[in-house]
């Protein structure tokens, strides 16, 4: 599994392709300010949830969180 590389990205296009790249979970998208919830959200999908997912609470940006997403995601790929 890939997922999107978040550097050079608006907040708005990142969540948008993910949300369009897991659309069969339904995670929707949210305004910046929300980003947390959102990826509490994510951790709810089974796939998520089985895998070593970034806690985002040691994450200062959603960017940083979505960084080791990038790690995670394709070391299966």
């Amino acid at each position: 599994m890939v997922t999107y590389d978040p550097r050079n990205m608006e907040w708005d296009l990142y969540c948008s392709l993910m949300a369009e790249l897991f659309s069969s979970n339904d995670i929707g998208t949210v305004p910046e300010e929300r980003w947390r919830d959102w990826v509490d959200g994510i951790n709810g999908i089974g796939l998520f949830g089985q895998s070593a997912i970034p806690d985002q609470r040691l994450c200062e940006t959603w960017q940083d969180w979505a960084e080791q997403m990038v790690g995670i995601m394709n070391i299966g790929a």
